[in-house]
C-alpha cells in the first residue's frame, strides 16, 4: 500500500537534492515572510499597527506563493466594500506601493542570501579552430 507513496516521495527527495538551490528561494521569501506575519500576530498586543505588518508579510509572501496572492486579493476586495468611494483610490495606491517594495525585499533576498549559495556554472571554452595549413604540392615533371 505504501510503496507507491514511498517511490514517489524518494523520488522527490533526489529531485530536491539534485536541485535544493531552485528552492532556496523560496524558503528564504517563506521564512522571511512568514517571520513578518508572525510578528504582525504578536503586534496584536502593541501598539505597532497590526494590519500593516500582515500586509507586509503577505505582500513579501505574496511574490512567491499563489495562495497569499489570493489572500490580499480578497482584502483588497473586502476593503473597497466596505470603505466609502473617497478611500478606495487609497486602497489602490496603498496595495500598489506595498507590493512594490515587496517584490524589492524578495529581489534583496535572492541577491543577497539565495544567489551567492548556488552553484557557479564552469565556463566551458570553446575549442580552438584547428587551422590546417596545407603542404606545398610538388611538380611532376
Amino acid at each position: 500500500m505504501f510503496t507507491g507513496l514511498r517511490t514517489r516521495l524518494d523520488g522527490h527527495r533526489q529531485r530536491l537534492r539534485k536541485h535544493w538551490y531552485k528552492h532556496a528561494h523560496k524558503i528564504v521569501v517563506g521564512g522571511v515572510g512568514g517571520t513578518i506575519i508572525f510578528l504582525g500576530v504578536l503586534s496584536v498586543v502593541t501598539p505597532v499597527p497590526t494590519s500593516l505588518t500582515l500586509g507586509v508579510g503577505f505582500a513579501v509572501l505574496g511574490t512567491e506563493f499563489i495562495w497569499a496572492k489570493r489572500i490580499i486579493r480578497h482584502a483588497k476586495a473586502y476593503l473597497k466594500e466596505h470603505l466609502p468611494d473617497a478611500q478606495a483610490g487609497r486602497i489602490d495606491r496603498l496595495f500598489a506601493h506595498v507590493s512594490r517594495h515587496s517584490k524589492r525585499v524578495a529581489d534583496l533576498l535572492h541577491h543577497h542570501i539565495v544567489k551567492p549559495l548556488t552553484p557557479r556554472r564552469k565556463r566551458v571554452k570553446p575549442p580552438e579552430p584547428v587551422v590546417v595549413i596545407p603542404e606545398q604540392v610538388k611538380e611532376i615533371p
